[in-house]
């Protein structure tokens, strides 16, 4: 008894064809057509026969397109909500999209050496890890690091010594000479010393 292929319409007999699954159903297809179906998804077979009009059991493909297109929806809001879990405040710098966390990555600071990576004096180097987001819309990744560079010491600016107009002596400029006050303070004038005249409140 031949059969017809619910594709093309073409009847064929007991060796021109065979049942391919669309769907979770089997419908008749010719042998032409099961080479061109072979490489579609029982999804996608399954839209192709209903098109048709000439599928044996539609009603069980429209429920099987029915059921996908639930799952594909839950999926979608599945997908959506584990993007918005890893998305940033940040956005891409050459297409505009969200960027999300990518995870972390470990660099090695040195040259890669017999035992590992070692620095160019032969020590062992130091590693540098580095916080990664990728946008979600072009792949642009970008690199930050988590912690601030560990800054030198370096020690408090000296200030540049004066010189003194009277004795020309070089001194700090934050303090008067050390000179001219030590001429003054043993001065026989200045009263403070064992030589000198008494001060005035002293008379």
């Amino acid at each position: 008894m031949a059969k017809r292929c619910i594709f093309c319409g073409k009847e064929y007999g007991l060796f021109g064809g065979g049942m391919v699954l669309c769907g979770d159903t089997d419908e008749p297809v010719c042998s032409n057509c099961v080479d061109e179906l072979t490489p579609l998804s029982p999804t996608e077979r399954a839209e192709r026969a209903l098109a048709t009009g000439r599928a044996l059991y539609p009603d069980e493909l429209q429920n099987f397109l029915n059921r996908e297109r639930i799952q594909q929806a839950k999926e979608q809001a599945r997908l959506e909500r584990a993007h918005q879990a890893i998305r940033t405040d940040k956005t891409c710098l050459r297409c505009g999209g969200p960027m999300e966390k990518y995870g972390t990555k470990i660099f090695h600071l040195g040259d890669e050496g017999l035992l590992g990576p070692v620095a160019r004096d032969g020590l062992f180097a130091s590693w540098l890890t580095a916080e990664i987001i990728r946008c979600a819309q072009c792949g642009k990744a970008e690199f930050y690091l988590p912690e601030p560079p560990e800054l030198p010491n370096i020690p408090d600016e000296e200030e540049e010594p004066v010189t003194c107009p009277v004795c020309g002596t070089r001194h700090s400029p934050l303090i008067g000479c050390p000179n001219c006050a030590m001429k003054q303070a043993t001065s026989p004038r200045s009263g403070n010393t064992q030589t000198g005249t008494k001060p005035p409140w002293e008379k």
